[in-house]
């Protein structure tokens, strides 16, 4: 679950440190959710809408991605002398824990905004681009299931 939320905030990163382009904020050219919308057929309003959305996302984001960079740095540099400070552990872990909820908030805001400019058609197409996306990860378990080696 930890590793999801990761994974969440890792791609609200890419979105808001993506640069503005005339096109629109990289549809269809990398990681995202600039890549989610690839296939959508937006129109340029469409796109420049988006566009705004993620650009006022970055004062919200930016902020937490610097925190969990910052709490991450710390989580590092634990345990490297052969010590084990539960209290310390379990205080930045929470703090993890606490940026990422706030991260996977703002991503929600964002995903809310974003589907509200949608169609019906580009929502229901959406619908269908996710089911495949979950179909094509939930055939690739990932760590045990295919080398035989559990953790």
């Amino acid at each position: 679950m930890i590793a999801a939320a990761l994974l969440i905030a890792a791609a609200v990163f890419v979105i808001a440190q993506k640069t503005r382009r005339k096109d629109g904020p990289g549809f269809g050219r990398g990681p995202g959710f600039g890549m989610a919308l690839r296939g959508l057929d937006l129109t340029d309003e469409q796109r420049s809408k988006v566009n705004e959305i993620m650009e006022a996302s970055k004062a919200s984001i930016q902020p937490l991605m610097q925190q969990m960079h910052d709490n991450h740095a710390k989580i590092a540099r634990l345990g490297v002398d052969g010590k084990f400070d539960q209290a310390q552990v379990e205080a930045l872990a929470n703090q993890q824990g606490s940026i990422t909820s706030q991260m996977i908030v703002e991503k929600e805001k964002v995903k809310a905004q974003v589907f509200a400019i949608l169609t019906d058609e580009q929502k229901a197409k959406a619908a269908e681009m996710r089911t495949k996306f979950q179909e094509r990860i939930r055939d690739h378990k990932g760590f045990g299931d295919k080398h035989g080696t559990e953790f």
